[in-house]
């Protein structure tokens, strides 16, 4: 009876639930996999998997399945004796050994080995998740192909063996390959053969291989209590390249990844870097303890609680507090971005409201996100305390409230009323206490009932974000505020903060000039509740902040371009606390100092109090100063680089190179050439082919002690990354216009670099004092970019440049000598170009594990002359097609050449990206130089034209500080 029972709980759990076992993928028949034969010595036939698989440098598309535990790569037809050959290097054998064993399938019927091929999304993530847990530095690759195979309670020879069941998986995403092992039950190891089982790989050169340490021993059944990531039972390994454990020890101690996050917390945060070999530690966050961390001898993994915004410190210390190890953190406020489902965010972002008042309204548009997805609110309450009299913040805290709501259809729900009460208490609240509240909507699935044809685009948060104060003090803060000022107060700010541009231009980038968009005031948003204290004239404003003080820029324009400078107008005013996301309290800062000055001095009603002028006393609109850009250079096409000095060339090596660096070397751009295939090319014809395009698929670049930044073009995987100072950076760059309505925030640190996404296929990288800013398009295939810079004059005075992009004064090699080769005569400039190629110990590029500078040269190259690419199309349909599309443009016959050297029509979006923007500068510089002649005319004889001098609310003009901007549109 009980041998009945037993087989039935066998026959049950073959069944229908042996695919679930901790730690394992889902396996089994029912999942898809094919089993393997039953005759001892099984092999599968060659198994055609649909990538190219990345292993120890080289790479395959055919694998096969050993019963013995090996997974064996290449089109290969091994002798596979039933003793294994020996240990680890064997001459022309490639497997992953999980468990090479004298395994016996016909020992009984209910034992097996399954195989399959992984496409689909879900189980690929959860593979990248098991992979994070041993390279947390690689936590954004996601696999896009993985193969797994599962010895499900396989017997050995013995008269009683026991049962092993293990699983392997191999994966990649085309770059990165790795390998998982993973033991759920190891109950023998002896075979018919004598010997133990061997662990591990080899890559059949006799260099690359790995056994594990038990293996050829009887304590390898032990492996089901070790592990390299601190799972027992697994192991991960990375095999693309030269074989790499995963190791605790790293030279740079104790890291977290991600290093950043938002400051409403409730995601993990991983710390590795050092071993932890004990059981318990205590982690802290700014001197919080956390009671939620999981520990292994590799990392501990922790949730982020609500924290303060700035640079936080977290540290690891054993049960008796001696310290382990510490690091930085960077915390910083989310954006706001309800614009995209809250009609009327900006009445909610752009007023502080009453405690008297008691509720709000949330009134939700019509849209694609709102129709067809369900979202949760969040609500993050920070409340704090001031005296302004000494600037001290008291009694500060913070809450997250999950209003019992469900799961919502905002488009549906039309409005949602809050009540104050449901937050925070409003009897007894003291009159100097502000609740800051950001309304977080996470957007948490589809909305099954709408979303045929729709295209989920995963989880988002989107975020309003209004100040609760007591009516007391919104109404009486300005006679105090007003003590506090001073005529000397007002001087010392004013001769710190940046002046405003007298002219933007009025397509509303979000950064001109150094300057960032401000996104309650944004030139491209038409809700009517947008610029509303900037009535009646105002269409845009723009920030910066002071590069030597707290304070900051705030400039507004009307729908020309042209700066305000009066408030009742709708100008802006200084700041004496700008707004810095990375550091401790500033929002706090900003809003006392700032914010509630300004809605207690001047109204929150379109009518102006008449404290007002006072207001603007002691914050006036600032100076501006007449920038006119010179001439745009750059690059574009295949590529052809527009020199600094106004002239035009074509390099399109392949490899590494300096592209423009000062003789003082502050200042660095490196980038990498590389040659396109067909599959990162739309062809004219199904059966035409690629020449020799060059595609820029990567830049570097070093700016003083600015943190270092790296693009990388990953287009096999049609994604890119984002390096800052080696760090990759975790993100998920935005497809839909309808989110991207402004820009969408990707880093920023406290020392002023920002990185946004700002629409679909563009990036903008910014050094906020240094005035430096660059911007890159990226080509929907991810083949190739374009990169945009804009200078300041002060680099023309200050250095001397070279590079591909050569100097002011024209192209030198780096010796000085000037190059008397004319620009037309390709040939000879390849030798230029390829003077500039950089070096293992020049290169600024920042290199992935099994990476590095050797990879990406070619020295054999050459490209396709212009001269003899067109010699050879000539007459042909292929160059009419081109000629066709290019007819239109100023630089016809480098769009041709970009056109036939690709046979991509497409690139001629490219170009006419390229001198549209051209044009909006023609224009805009006609504008300012109009501005420039009618304030000369309106100047005293005993004034030079280059004196600044005052107008209205403390403005004063300057016509000669002059910007170049340089456009390195560097395409394919």
């Amino acid at each position: 009876m009980l041998l009945k029972l037993f087989l039935c709980v066998v026959l049950l759990q073959i069944a229908y639930g042996q695919s679930t076992i901790k730690n394992f993928i889902l396996f089994d028949a029912s999942n898809g996999d094919a089993a393997m034969p039953r005759p001892l010595d099984s092999v599968t036939g060659p198994i055609s998997i649909n990538v190219r698989f990345p292993f120890f440098g080289k790479w395959y598309n055919v694998i096969r399945v050993y019963s013995h535990g090996l997974i064996l790569f290449g089109n290969v037809t091994y002798a596979l004796p039933h003793n294994p050959p020996g240990p680890f290097p064997l001459k022309d054998f490639v497997c992953a050994a999980p468990y090479w064993a004298d395994t016996d399938l016909t020992k009984d019927s209910f034992s097996n080995i399954f195989y399959r091929e992984i496409l689909d999304e879900s189980t690929l993530t959860q593979i990248s998740a098991m992979i994070k847990n041993g390279y947390p530095l690689l936590s954004a690759s996601r696999m896009l192909w993985a193969f797994v195979v599962t010895w499900y309670r396989v017997a050995g020879h013995a008269v009683d063996p026991g049962r092993n069941t293990f699983q392997a998986i191999i994966a990649t995403n085309g770059i990165y390959s790795f390998t998982i092992f993973t033991y759920n039950q190891i109950q023998w190891s002896a075979g018919a053969w004598g010997g133990y089982p061997q662990v591990g790989f080899n890559a059949g050169d006799q260099l690359n291989y790995f056994t594990v340490e038990d293996s050829f021993s009887a304590d390898i059944v032990y492996i089901t209590q070790q592990s390299n990531v601190g799972i027992p039972g697994q192991f991960i390994f990375l095999t693309n390249g030269n074989i790499s454990k995963v190791e605790c020890n790293t030279t740079q101690g104790l890291q977290s990844s991600p290093f950043r996050g938002s400051m409403h917390g409730g995601y993990q945060f991983r710390l590795f870097g050092v071993c932890f070999p004990d059981k318990h530690y205590i982690v802290e966050v700014n001197g919080q303890p956390l009671d939620d961390c999981q520990v292994t001898s590799v990392f501990i993994t922790c949730t982020m609680p609500m924290v303060s915004e700035g640079r936080l410190q977290i540290e690891v210390l054993r049960s008796d507090r001696q310290l382990i190890g510490q690091t930085d953190f960077l915390s910083f406020m989310p954006e706001m971005n309800g614009d995209v489902i809250l009609f009327n965010h900006g009445d909610l972002i752009n007023k502080p409201r009453t405690i008297q008042d008691r509720r709000f309204d949330l009134q939700f548009l019509k849209n694609n996100l709102t129709t067809h997805n369900l979202f949760r609110l969040v609500i993050y309450d920070y409340s704090t305390q001031y005296v302004a009299s000494s600037n001290q913040f008291y009694n500060l805290s913070t809450r997250r409230i999950d209003l019992p709501l469900g799961l919502l259809n905002l488009s549906s729900l039309n409005n949602l009323t809050i009540n104050f009460q449901s937050i925070f208490p409003i009897t007894g609240v003291p009159v100097d206490q502000v609740h800051l509240l950001d309304f977080s909507f996470e957007l948490i699935r589809p909305n099954t009932t709408t979303t045929e044809g729709y295209t989920w685009k995963g989880a988002q948060k989107f975020i309003t974000r209004t100040f609760i104060v007591p009516y007391a003090m919104l109404t009486s803060y300005c006679s105090t505020w007003l003590t506090l000022q001073s005529d000397a107060i007002t001087r010392n700010l004013t001769s710190r903060v940046p002046s405003c541009p007298c002219r933007v231009l009025n397509t509303w980038a979000d950064e001109q000039f150094g300057f960032s968009a401000d996104p309650v005031c944004h030139g491209r948003k038409s809700s009517p509740w947008n610029c509303q204290y900037n009535k009646p004239r105002g269409r845009a404003c723009y920030q910066r902040k002071s590069p030597n003080s707290d304070g900051g820029a705030h400039c507004c324009y009307d729908t020309a371009g042209a700066l305000i400078s009066e408030i009742q107008q709708g100008s802006g005013s200084m700041k004496a606390h700008f707004p810095d996301t990375m550091k401790a309290l500033s929002t706090y800062q900003h809003f006392f100092t700032d914010f509630l000055p300004y809605f207690s001095c001047c109204g929150i009603a379109t009518e102006i109090l008449a404290t007002c002028s006072q207001y603007t006393r002691y914050r006036p609109a600032g100076s501006c100063v007449n920038l006119l850009p010179m001439p745009p250079t750059g690059g574009r096409g295949d590529p052809h680089f527009s020199t600094l000095n106004g002239k035009s060339y074509t390099f399109n090596g392949h490899g590494e190179y300096t592209l423009v660096k000062s003789s003082d070397n502050t200042f660095h751009v490196q980038v990498r050439l590389a040659r396109l295939t067909n599959e990162t090319t739309n062809s004219m014809s199904a059966s035409s082919s690629m020449d020799s395009a060059t595609a820029i698929v990567a830049f570097v670049i070093y700016n003083d002690d600015q943190p270092r930044v790296q693009f990388e073009l990953l287009p096999a995987l049609k994604s890119m990354e984002i390096h800052v100072n080696g760090k990759l950076i975790e993100f998920t760059p935005l497809t839909s216009e309808e989110e991207l309505q402004s820009s969408s925030l990707i880093y920023a640190d406290d020392r002023q670099l920002v990185i946004r996404q700002r629409d679909i296929n563009s990036y903008s990288i910014s050094y906020g004092e240094s005035e430096i800013q660059f911007i890159a398009h990226v080509r929907p295939q991810y083949d190739f970019l374009d990169l945009s810079s804009i200078i300041p004059k002060t680099f023309k005075q200050n250095s001397v440049f070279q590079g591909i992009l050569g100097g002011f004064n024209g192209l030198t090699y780096s010796n000085g000598t000037n190059v008397s080769a004319s620009l037309n005569d390709d040939r000879a400039l390849f030798d230029y170009g390829e003077s500039w190629r950089t070096t293992n110990e020049s290169t600024l590029f920042y290199y992935r594990l099994q990476d590095s500078h050797a990879e990406h040269q070619d020295l054999t190259y050459r490209p396709m002359f212009q001269e003899d690419l067109f010699e050879k199309y000539a007459s042909t349909e292929r160059y009419r097609l081109a000629a066709e599309a290019c007819r239109n443009l100023t630089h016809e016959q480098q769009c041709i050449y970009d056109i036939l050297i690709t046979n991509d029509v497409t690139v001629v979006q490219m170009q006419e990206k390229y001198e549209a923007e051209v044009h909006v500068l023609d224009d805009y510089v006609e504008l300012v130089t109009t501005d420039i002649e009618n304030d000369a005319k309106t100047t005293t004889t005993t004034e030079s034209p280059n004196t600044q001098k005052p107008v209205n609310s403390g403005m004063r003009f300057s016509i000669n500080s002059i910007w170049m901007i340089v456009f390195i549109t560097l395409l394919a």
